[in-house]
Formats: C-alpha cells, sequence, structure tokens
C-alpha cells in the first residue's frame, strides 16, 4: 500500500497543476539525491541546497538491466508556495547503460531539488533534497 500513496499525490498533483505529464512514484529512497527504478537508478546531484545562487546540477541515470535507451533529464523545484515545472536539461541514449546530463541554474535558499526522467512516456522522480 505504501508504494500507491506516492502515486495518487503524484497524479493529482498533475491534474492540480494541468500538467500533460503522468508521473510514476518517486523512485525508493537511496543517498540523498538518488532512488533505486526497476531496471536502473536515477540520482541527481550538484549543487547547494539551502544557498541562494546559480549551480551546476548533474542528473545521472544508470540502467542495470536491458539494452541501451533514450531518456530524457532535467530538474524540478519547489517550495513552500509552488512546485515549477521540469526544467528539461535535454535527451540522451544512455551508454555502457549510462545517461548524465548537467546545466546550471537558479535555486533559492528555502527550495528544494529533484532529479526527473521521462522515458516512453512516463516521468520517474528521485526523492526531494531539501535545506
Amino acid at each position: 500500500m505504501h508504494a500507491v500513496r506516492p502515486l495518487g499525490i503524484s497524479i493529482a498533483l498533475a491534474a492540480i497543476l494541468g500538467s500533460t505529464v503522468t508521473f510514476a512514484p518517486a523512485a525508493s529512497a537511496t543517498p540523498a539525491g538518488c532512488g533505486d527504478l526497476s531496471k536502473g537508478s536515477l540520482c541527481i546531484k550538484g549543487g547547494k541546497v539551502g544557498k541562494t545562487g546559480s549551480f551546476t546540477w548533474r542528473v545521472r541515470y544508470v540502467r542495470h538491466q536491458g539494452g541501451e535507451i533514450k531518456v530524457k533529464l532535467g530538474s524540478q523545484r519547489k517550495n513552500s508556495d509552488i512546485t515549477a515545472w521540469e526544467l528539461w536539461f535535454g535527451t540522451k541514449k544512455t551508454r555502457n547503460g549510462v545517461a548524465e546530463l548537467r546545466r546550471k541554474h537558479e535555486i533559492n535558499k528555502d527550495e528544494c531539488i529533484r532529479g526527473v526522467m521521462e522515458y516512453k512516456s512516463k516521468v520517474y522522480v528521485t526523492k526531494w533534497r531539501c535545506p
């Protein structure tokens, strides 16, 4: 039952925000900024959570099963007032099971950030990194 709750919350949030993207449940927790998916792991690293500024964020998908795939990678920010739309860094095909993209962008000291990945019209997310 625990895995159903994030999906319901994500779908409700997407409907409220009018998003055309359907969110999959958040990846299960691993070290800060990472999450395990059924066939791999998704991480967001870098930046400085809890500080205002422009920082480089790195979103990385490591595929443990199956062949090479093309994924869209990016990030999403939130604070107590808003959840920002996804900021897509680009699309990349895995090579030796790994796809990674980096992008420099702003974050405010009160914002959380998470990694996002789109594959076959489904969006997967990491757990939030918060100050």
